[in-house]
């Protein structure tokens, strides 16, 4: 589940940005937030650090993520 965050990067503004529900801690949102960029293309950005956003195809997400789940990055993010 995810939940709507009040987020306007300059670099994608009027997007309608959320994060996951689990990613709240002390009313402060610590984590990427994910929006429809619209042309296809979803927007994934660093909630602290509003210059950081790439965007990229349902596609490539989807392999980015699977990557993640197959622990491919484990090395990375300490797991």
């Amino acid at each position: 589940m995810d939940k709507s965050v009040d987020f306007n990067p300059a670099s994608h503004p009027g997007l309608a940005w959320s994060v996951a529900s689990y990613s709240h801690l002390d009313d402060t949102v610590e984590c990427f937030a994910v929006a429809d960029a619209g042309d296809g293309l979803v927007a994934l950005a660093n909630i602290n650090n509003d210059g950081a956003v790439i965007t990229g195809t349902p596609g490539e997400l989807r392999k980015l993520r699977d990557a993640f789940a197959a622990g491919q990055y484990d090395h990375l993010i300490g797991a």
